[in-house]
């Protein structure tokens, strides 16, 4: 039996990966351990910024009206689907991350970039900007979830795990370790190495995509599932 797909991402996300996973002929569960909710901010004046930096899509899903006010500031996203909700957000593009936000900090010619503004979720990294100000305005959070009946029904039988998140990754080892659930029976697809290290050992494999792309999540999923 060909095993199935388990997506925990928040489900605006979630519903767009297993759609991708459909269009390649596999049965993809959606089981969000995350729920996005916007926060109450209040935007900053954009003639003090050189660039704006999005490191999920969530920011510019969630910000509301106020993401308005950056159109005209060049924007740094973290992703090709950071970057398409920038743009539907109708935000300026100029540079599109294809490893992490710390890489592509570390890639910015301080000559040209000395101040950022930063619209983030109120659970994020820790980032070094160097000699370049970075400034943060919480626009958004996600709130956990327990594991759900659709997802803890499909782990009774072999299961390929998609995990796009350190988060989401640390979540999902505790609520399988909470609900005594047998691991050495799944699979782990993760977005980056952090992400596999978050989820701890005792699976049946665990696969690193080598971009942080759905579709090189797919990829190894779908070689994962012709194996069997």
């Amino acid at each position: 039996m060909t095993p199935k797909l388990l997506i925990l991402r928040p489900r605006e996300g979630a519903e767009e990966t297993a759609r991708r996973a459909g269009a390649l002929g596999f049965t993809a569960v959606v089981d969000p351990l995350f729920a996005i909710e916007a926060v109450g901010w209040s935007a900053k004046s954009v003639q003090d910024y050189d660039r704006l930096l999005l490191t999920s899509a969530n920011a510019a899903r969630y910000a509301g009206g106020g993401i308005s006010d950056y159109r005209s500031l060049p924007t740094l996203a973290v992703g090709q689907a950071t970057a398409d909700a920038a743009s539907e957000a109708g935000l300026n593009v100029v540079e599109i991350g294809s490893a992490d936000a710390q890489s592509l900090l570390d890639d910015l010619d301080p000559g040209k970039v000395s101040r950022i503004l930063w619209l983030a979720g109120k659970q994020h990294s820790a980032l070094d900007s160097g000699h370049v100000k970075l400034d943060i305005v919480i626009v958004y959070e996600s709130k956990i979830l327990a594991l759900g009946e659709a997802a803890i029904s499909v782990l009774d039988r072999e299961t390929v795990i998609l995990l796009h998140s350190q988060r989401g990754a640390e979540h999902f080892q505790h609520e399988i370790s909470r609900l005594a659930l047998d691991r050495s029976r799944h699979h782990i697809v993760a977005l980056s190495k952090k992400v596999a290290k978050s989820a701890g050992t005792g699976w049946k494999s665990v696969s690193i995509a080598d971009r942080p792309t759905d579709d090189a999540l797919l990829s190894l999923a779908s070689g994962l599932c012709r194996k069997q």
